[in-house]
């Protein structure tokens, strides 16, 4: 755990906090976010426990980011989908954002992950060694911005050996075969 500063606390995610998490979500990225391409890659997945992070500011909410397990390429490379990453509208700009990236991306590396995807702002991912990931082969399907898909290395050898399309972790297919099978699933059954 960290105090980010003395009224900020990042820690794991506990259980109970998972709600309020989606919560959080919803504040900040609307009903709208379920229809991301980048969401079809969560459908049916848990997030990474270990990666699951939480901002906490007294007992209140003010930040999260999850990790999702994906493949990649025809091999199914094992990498990771990060977001989202959210911070209340009202604490934005006072690093919270940063801190929940660096303790996480280290951790992941820590643990042996050595690719991470995401959907973003170039600028604003950047300084935590993103890169755009088209360049580098990396192609995630159904997504409408392809300029805004990047990549960040957690090992050095990684751009250049690995590349293609990402992948369902679940079925190795491409994200909207599953989602389309997910869909014909319960509501109750399938995971956020």
């Amino acid at each position: 755990m960290k105090l980010i500063k003395p009224e900020y606390l990042i820690k794991p995610e506990p259980a109970v906090l998972a709600g309020a998490v989606e919560r959080l979500y919803d504040e900040v990225f609307g009903p709208a976010r379920f229809h991301k391409a980048s969401y079809l890659f969560r459908e049916g997945v848990d997030p990474v426990r270990e990666l699951s992070w939480t901002a906490l500011e007294g007992d209140r909410l003010v930040g999260a980011i999850r990790y999702w397990p994906i493949l990649v390429g025809e091999t199914g490379h094992p990498a990771l989908l990060l977001g989202p990453l959210a911070i209340a509208q009202d604490r934005a700009g006072k690093g919270i954002g940063r801190a929940l990236m660096f303790k996480t991306l280290d951790l992941a590396a820590q643990l042996g992950h050595d690719l991470v995807l995401l959907v973003g702002d170039v600028d604003y991912y950047k300084r935590f060694g993103f890169v755009p990931a088209t360049p580098h082969g990396f192609v995630m399907p159904g997504e409408s911005r392809p300029d805004r898909l990047q990549v960040a290395p957690l090992k050095d050898d990684v751009l250049g050996r690995i590349a293609g399309e990402v992948r369902h972790v679940h079925s190795g297919l491409p994200a909207i075969a599953v989602a389309k099978a997910a869909r014909r699933a319960p509501r109750r059954a399938r995971a956020r």
